[in-house]
């Protein structure tokens, strides 16, 4: 009975002493990457002011139509801007503060106030959508490149967060005064950039972010055109309903509303999933995307008008799933392969943009032309369900994203020329990480390195650098320095790539 007790205090310690340790991570976490992720929950709240609101640009115009269109010219303008920031990926590697002074100069030029004749206040309405796409483009742009460089294991969560932030700070923008709203935009624009140049001159990490080679990062990229269709046809789909839905604010005032509460909705299950299961990968999306988009669209040939806003509010909803399943994937694919953040990213958003462009455009057609007569709209409904129905087909139920391993698939690492060296094969993408921290577990008992040494060693294999350490575990640069030596002592290696291969080479006993 006594030693039933005794266990019974012990197991009670345990308990308390692993609930400290987990309060304890947070006095690591550094705070520099948290004021990171806020700082791009802003730039992300100016797209969706921009693309949820049908006056976005908050002028005096009757014309409803014309806000229709303007939101086709802002698609066409992130699609321009993503283009020429993949092309001059390499430049911009080299003068990020080039790309920040651009996303801060055209946020201010979207604010810029309307003034003259009809036709001068058009030529500076269509001028001010231009500067909003370009600079939220390349804002974006930075903030991922950010998030890859600095948040590599925990990209996904930081992204999630970073969604769950931008809907709650846009929630500002529908809740005030219509007249106070262009102010609470730039707000945006401007605590977004603010953050980032803050960041630059105070945060050391940041002076060592990578400049990768465009035709070296092409070699690694493993994104094939399967899933950027998949990335297509659900822009497309978002577009679409996004123009009816800006349109019937003039038959349901609490469209904005309802979009904003939706939304938050599905980006906190993304959250709350990224941070417990991970159920919600690109493979899942795609086995539900046919079936609830095509009956949501379907649904318009057979509700009142009046009632459409419902099922384009669900569709609306569903297709944050595979916008932000493609932004996960891309990022993880940038670290795993080791990426220019800058082209990778770019060139994802592409196809995004592309399928933003046509999804809006066929809703100009549909809902505002009568291109086919009476039957317009029906033509064009079942011009994209056969269009969804086309790609599902084409498109297996294998995940194509490298950064998605589903059971009894090998984690692979990438080599130095591109080829593909796999290490592992597990039944969970969980598994591959434990595994690989095993393997430095048992490098480090092998070779009898301090526990802090341990820690030291999990962040070298990984390819972090001294910098990176010394501000993770919170010691000084002398002591990170200190304790790399011993390992390369310890372990008879020389360089940080004979301590990688090392740890990937080694075998686990009993595997």
């Amino acid at each position: 009975m006594e030693n039933v007790s005794i266990n019974h205090v012990h197991e009670s310690e345990q308990a308390g002493k692993k609930v400290r340790e987990k309060k304890n991570e947070w006095l690591f976490v550094n705070p520099y990457l948290i004021v990171g992720i806020v700082g791009a929950s802003f730039c992300f709240s100016w797209f969706f002011s921009i693309i949820l609101t049908s006056n976005f640009l908050y002028s005096e115009i009757e014309d409803v139509r014309l806000y229709q269109a303007l939101h086709i010219v802002f698609a066409a303008a992130l699609f321009a801007a993503y283009f020429l920031v993949w092309r001059l990926s390499g430049f911009f590697q080299r003068h990020r503060g080039l790309l920040l002074f651009i996303s801060l100069a055209c946020g201010l030029a979207s604010a810029v106030p309307d003034a003259g004749p009809a036709s001068v206040r058009d030529a500076v309405l269509s001028l001010r959508t231009v500067c909003a796409g370009v600079g939220v483009a390349s804002l974006a742009t930075l903030w991922i490149e950010f998030l890859c460089v600095h948040l590599k294991d925990q990209v996904r969560v930081a992204i999630a967060s970073i969604f769950v932030l931008s809907f709650v700070w846009y929630a500002g923008v529908i809740l005030v005064d219509v007249r106070f709203s262009p102010f609470v935009v730039l707000s945006f624009v401007l605590i977004s950039c603010a953050v980032y140049f803050f960041l630059r001159k105070r945060f050391a990490l940041m002076d060592a972010m990578p400049s990768i080679d465009a035709k070296e990062s092409d070699s690694r990229l493993l994104i094939t055109w399967k899933p950027s269709l998949l990335t297509v046809m659900g822009s497309v789909a978002q577009g679409f309903v996004l123009y009816w839905l800006l349109q019937a604010e003039s038959y349901v005032p609490m469209a904005p509303f309802l979009l904003e509460g939706v939304s938050l909705v599905v980006v906190l299950l993304l959250l709350v999933d990224s941070l417990k299961s991970f159920a919600i990968k690109e493979s899942f999306i795609r086995k539900l995307f046919l079936p609830v988009l095509a009956a949501c669209i379907l649904t318009f040939l057979f509700i009142p008008e009046e009632w459409r806003y419902v099922p384009c509010l669900l569709a609306f909803g569903f297709s944050l799933l595979p916008y932000s399943s493609a932004i996960f994937a891309t990022c993880e694919h940038i670290v795993r392969c080791d990426l220019s953040s800058i082209r990778a990213f770019s060139w994802a958003r592409l196809y995004a943009a592309v399928g933003l462009l046509i999804g809006l455009g066929s809703g100009w057609l549909a809902f505002t032309s009568e291109v086919f007569g009476s039957i317009t709209l029906p033509v064009f409904v079942v011009v994209i369900v056969m269009f969804f129905i086309l790609v599902s087909t084409t498109l297996s139920t294998k995940s194509y994203y490298p950064g998605e391993d589903e059971p009894g698939q090998r984690i692979a690492r990438i080599g130095g020329d591109g080829e593909i060296l796999y290490e592992h094969v597990v039944e969970h993408a969980v598994d591959g990480k434990k595994y690989f921290q095993q393997k430095c577990d048992a490098i480090a008992e092998r070779y009898s390195l301090t526990n802090r040494q341990t820690e030291v060693l999990h962040l070298l294999a990984k390819g972090r650098n001294a910098a990176y350490i010394q501000k993770q575990l919170v010691i000084s640069q002398h002591t990170a320095k200190a304790h790399i030596y011993s390992i390369y002592k310890k372990t008879e290696t020389h360089s940080q790539q004979d301590l990688m291969d090392l740890v990937e080479n080694y075998e686990l006993d009993g595997e």
